[in-house]
């Protein structure tokens, strides 16, 4: 029974990070050819900047085949390493990330899902909130892995929540994991997620919350 557990736990993880690779990999792959032809076909200022998002598209790559690595052939996952590569070189924002201390997860779905609402919480900030820095803060609390988030951004009165956020909620309702959102016009996002380290015995009610 143990041995068929950790070969579940390694398929697992092998396929979450085909699904990394395929997914981001496929992408970045194909602006950074994009990106390569634009470098030929532009001049003066719009150049230079065209070949400066080619490089961040590169480096991009790199920064994914290595979490791909990481989570194929850690036996717990490492999540400052598996993170860092989504916060460096964002185009337009400085993110300022911080892990109180070494934080690893035997789980990988559940690290899958904490990667996938943290690509989402950036991917917010940068289309909508307008904002130049986002701060995240990643720590465990007893038995439970916490992600805070805010942003400079405009804010807004509500939280209208689109296909992003709502698919952060489904994933993290599969392992009883919780979402806030606190936001006033002016004063930027905030976003709390909690997700148990170990299986909920029953899925935790997705909050949402506005100052």
């Amino acid at each position: 029974r143990a041995l068929l557990a950790e070969s579940a736990r390694i398929n697992e993880r092998t396929r979450i990070s085909r699904e990394l690779h395929d997914l981001l990999g496929h992408h970045l792959t194909a602006l950074s050819l994009n990106l390569e032809v634009a470098g030929h076909i532009t001049e003066g200022q719009a150049q230079e900047h065209v070949r400066q998002a080619h490089t961040l598209a590169k480096l991009l790559l790199t920064d994914v085949r290595e979490a791909v690595s990481h989570l194929r052939d850690s036996g717990a996952i490492d999540l400052e390493a598996a993170l860092r590569p989504l916060v460096t070189q964002v185009p337009s924002l400085d993110i300022h990330l911080d892990i109180a201390q070494p934080l690893t997860l035997d789980d990988p779905e559940r690290a899958h899902v904490l990667l996938r609402c943290t690509q989402e919480i950036i991917t917010n900030a940068v289309r909508h909130a307008g904002a130049r820095n986002l701060w995240i803060q990643v720590r465990r609390d007893a038995d439970t892995v916490l992600i805070d988030a805010r942003d400079d951004g405009h804010g807004a009165d509500a939280v209208a929540p689109g296909n992003g956020l709502r698919g952060m909620r489904e994933r993290l309702n599969q392992y009883g994991g919780k979402l806030e959102i606190q936001t006033r016009r002016g004063e930027g996002f905030g976003l709390r997620i909690a997700v148990p380290g170990a299986p909920a015995l029953m899925p935790a009610a997705v909050t949402q919350g506005v100052l």
